[in-house]
């Protein structure tokens, strides 16, 4: 963003601190008087919104501050339904730059491959393992990785990582340099900090 420009700020339903509108999770309420996530900042209409963390999404629910905010009453299933979702629309995104990775042949599939282009560590931005596989394969992929300063991450099934791919099952697969990676990496450590843990094996650790 040029430099002097404004940013949109937006202050935490939870916490009441101001921070960027793109720190910040949004919320909308339906029709129906539902409260909804809004990932992606697509939805019509006014907007509440939350830092990116379980306690403020809590405490919002506590004191009413959506019904406030929408000057409206608002329903919410439950904290964790909500939570529940965001954690989908994350993932939905984190496969979803996968499979874009694909299309624009930004991407190293399968654990023989991967290990080859770790050899050419400069070409790698992110080593992707799926929780599932076996603990021989990730303990010499996560090795591999580390040595050579690659971030490695487990994420989803190795059936899923082939259905991202368009392929058959996949128990690892890496994202090339790119903008696209740093995309990846960003919302993996969104949905992180929202479950409250980081699990990238950083070799800067």
């Amino acid at each position: 963003m040029p430099e002097g420009r404004h940013r949109p700020q937006r202050t935490c339903l939870g916490c009441r601190q101001a921070f960027d509108q793109s720190q910040l999770l949004r919320f909308v309420r339906s029709p129906e008087g539902d409260v909804l996530v809004d990932y992606r900042g697509k939805l019509p209409g006014r907007g509440g919104y939350t830092c990116l963390s379980i306690d403020c999404l809590r405490q919002a629910v506590a004191r009413r501050q959506f019904d406030r905010t929408f000057k409206a009453p608002c329903r919410v299933s439950s904290v964790d339904g909500l939570a529940a979702g965001l954690e989908e629309a994350l993932r939905e995104r984190l496969a979803a730059l996968i499979g874009m990775a694909r299309k624009s042949s930004q991407i190293v599939s399968g654990s023989s491959l991967v290990l080859d282009a770790l050899e050419r560590p400069e070409r790698l931005a992110v080593v992707i393992v799926a929780e599932d596989i076996s603990a021989g394969i990730a303990e010499k992929i996560e090795h591999k990785a580390r040595s050579r300063g690659v971030p490695c991450l487990y994420f989803s099934t190795k059936a899923d990582l082939g259905q991202f791919l368009g392929r058959g099952e996949r128990s690892v697969t890496a994202l090339t340099a790119g903008r696209l990676a740093e995309t990846f990496l960003a919302e993996w450590q969104k949905l992180k900090e929202f479950q409250g843990k980081f699990d990238v094996k950083d070799p800067s650790a």
